[in-house]
């Protein structure tokens, strides 16, 4: 007999986090860190669990829920997370969901589902099967409306060979040629690898992430609002930070997640100085050396960026393994239309929003 239950306990936070740790379906974005550090904005997570007459953890769905006043929204960036061969439970914990939704007075729910994109895409151990999707989602509007609470749209899976012995001479020969010849470049260039862990060092790669982002014209969550939760999730062990030393100077900085027996990159920096010392190569291709080395099925390179940044991705290879559309449920209509009339304002003002919304945690 299988029992869903709604909980903040700490050892159920505890359990679902190991539960995402070695499930391959697991991911970052179901953490309790990773839940809990939208609470600088005033957001809150919520855990629902779905356990065996034996206590064990069959899935469950952590989610946040968002807004102020009359305008909630409850949201579910990735989920839920269930063991295979207990598909069946993603039903009932989806009804449970949006029964949550109307509990909490929220006008939207939205949820992404892991699971395939499309009927011909190959059946993966990392996501659920489209077939669900095609039963639990065939009158529900599909679209990504609140994008506040991230979530990914699929996976770059950099295919990583796993048990075989020349694993990873065959992940360099999926490379292209002039990427592999930079990672060559990068290796005689005095490129120096290590891993932070002081709250000082931790600090100063994120403090690299912001200047970039500073410089190249896109926003990052600042180190006051996200720096608690990276320390948190690295003493964990679901988080590292790839850094690259050169003359005892930092030259980059890589953050990568490890849940659900896969690596995946979200974000980093390098300096751009006068001399190229190929340091995202370098970082990339060592982190994909640590991949290979868990005995990992694929590293996430991750989707999206500017033209230059996924012609760099495309260079270590991977394939393009996309999860279905965001779906959502309008509980409130009114509220939604409020809603959808301020949404190209928050757009414009993302800042003044985060500010706004913090004000109220």
């Amino acid at each position: 007999m299988t029992k869903l239950y709604w909980t903040q306990a700490q050892e159920d936070w505890r359990l679902w986090d190991e539960f995402l740790q070695e499930n391959p379906r697991g991911i970052y974005l179901q953490t309790q860190a990773w839940l809990e550090s939208y609470r600088a904005y005033g957001f809150s997570p919520e855990l629902l669990l779905a356990k065996d007459s034996d206590g064990i953890i069959l899935g469950g769905l952590g989610l946040v829920l968002a807004g102020m006043g009359p305008l909630k929204i409850l949201v579910a960036p990735y989920g839920p997370i269930i063991n295979e061969g207990h598909d069946n439970l993603a039903e009932e914990i989806i009804a449970e969901f949006k029964t949550k939704a109307k509990a909490k007075g929220a006008f939207m729910a939205q949820l992404s589902l892991p699971a395939a994109y499309s009927k011909d895409q190959a059946e993966s151990q990392h996501l659920l099967s489209y077939k669900l999707t095609e039963a639990l989602f065939s009158k529900v509007k599909k679209g990504l409306i609140f994008k506040y609470v991230a979530g990914i749209i699929g996976f770059r899976a950099v295919h990583l060979f796993p048990g075989e012995a020349d694993a990873y001479e065959k992940v360099r020969a999926n490379y292209k040629a002039a990427t592999r010849r930079d990672v060559n470049k990068s290796g005689r260039m005095g490129n120096e690898l290590y891993l932070p862990s002081s709250e000082a060092e931790i600090k100063e790669a994120y403090e690299l992430i912001e200047l970039n982002a500073v410089n190249q014209g896109y926003s990052v969550r600042t180190w006051n609002d996200f720096g608690p939760t990276l320390i948190s999730l690295i003493n964990k062990k679901q988080c590292f930070i790839a850094c690259c030393k050169n003359e005892e100077s930092l030259k980059g900085a890589l953050i990568i997640f490890d849940v659900g027996k896969k690596l995946h990159y979200i974000m980093g920096a390098t300096l751009r100085e006068k001399k190229d010392l190929m340091v995202g190569h370098y970082l990339q291709d060592q982190v994909i050396q640590m991949a290979v080395q868990k005995g990992y099925d694929f590293y996430d390179i991750s989707i999206g960026g500017s033209e230059g940044v996924v012609r760099f991705k495309e260079g270590f290879g991977g394939e393009l393994i996309k999860i279905t559309e965001p779906r959502y449920w309008v509980l409130k209509p009114l509220q939604f239309a409020i809603f959808q009339k301020l949404l190209p304002w928050a757009k414009k003002n993302k800042s003044k929003v985060a500010k706004l919304l913090s004000k109220f945690k």
